[in-house]
């Protein structure tokens, strides 16, 4: 563990920063999600970086009553930490093994104060709308909306707010996975799903946005609409829903990105 003078440090390698104090792990600003235990390896290469770091005391930190399988869980451990970090032990960029011995971070690694360190790309994915009318001809209209809804939230602020693009979130239409998995599948922070059900010339979107981490409900909306002109009518959901995203997530800058009613609508 970080001594507390450096707990308020973010450590810096290649694409790569490693915050101490809220442990996350990022590239280019965008979360990684990392184990504990691989993120105890790198956190004790890093703090002796050019350093070998002993495979015992590595036990000792991690598996300290183990004495029987602790060998696996740390060629594991250190296997998924190199992946993530698109390193290999044949070619290391980052992790050296010393044969017999244990490892030793190679890389140059820089300390960034907090307050100068970039501020965390969050990541959202819009899940294919559902159809939950009789007519099979809604899907198309789901389709084009989900597809309209990614390009509108791409807008919001790209440095700080990345959005999951089309051909990978379409591999999840009718798949049976629950929020939590596909967080896990593509790192994503938040997830906005929604549904189509209509009748006629008449269209009712209901949407709902989720944070994957606690998987809890930030915001919900209902839109009904006619249907005389359809590509109007998912372009502006999707901007409506988009104005209502960034007053979630994006609080500080939304009044500077959009012209905002006075209150937020939760159903038009």
């Amino acid at each position: 563990m970080k001594d507390a003078q450096f707990s308020d440090a973010v450590e810096c390698f290649g694409a790569f920063e490693v915050d101490f104090q809220s442990r996350k792990l990022r590239k280019h600003g965008m979360r990684i999600r990392l184990e504990e235990q691989p993120f105890q390896i790198l956190e004790m290469l890093l703090d002796r970086a050019g350093q070998v770091v002993t495979r015992k005391s590595l036990r000792e930190k991690l598996w300290p009553n183990t004495i029987v399988g602790y060998e696996h869980s740390l060629n594991t451990a250190v296997n998924k930490l190199r992946g993530l970090l698109g390193d290999s032990a044949q070619s290391p960029r980052f992790i050296e093994t010393v044969p017999r011995v244990g490892y030793r971070f190679i890389a140059p690694v820089t300390k960034l104060h907090r307050a100068s360190s970039p501020a965390e790309k969050k990541m959202l994915m819009a899940l294919p709308f559902e159809n939950l009318s009789d007519s099979r001809e809604r899907d198309y209209f789901a389709d084009g909306l989900t597809e309209e809804m990614i390009s509108q939230l791409a807008k919001l602020d790209p440095k700080r707010l990345g959005v999951i693009a089309r051909t990978s979130a379409i591999q999840y239409k009718a798949a049976k996975k629950t929020i939590g998995e596909i967080a896990q599948e593509l790192n994503v922070d938040y997830v906005l799903e929604g549904s189509v059900r209509g009748d006629g010339k008449r269209v009712r979107i209901t949407t709902q946005l989720i944070e994957t981490r606690a998987q809890t409900h930030l915001w919900s909306g209902s839109y009904d609409r006619d249907l005389r002109d359809v590509l109007n009518v998912q372009s502006e959901v999707a901007r409506q829903v988009g104005k209502a995203l960034a007053l979630e997530l994006l609080p500080e800058d939304s009044s500077k990105s959009f012209a905002f009613e006075a209150s937020r609508t939760r159903a038009v």
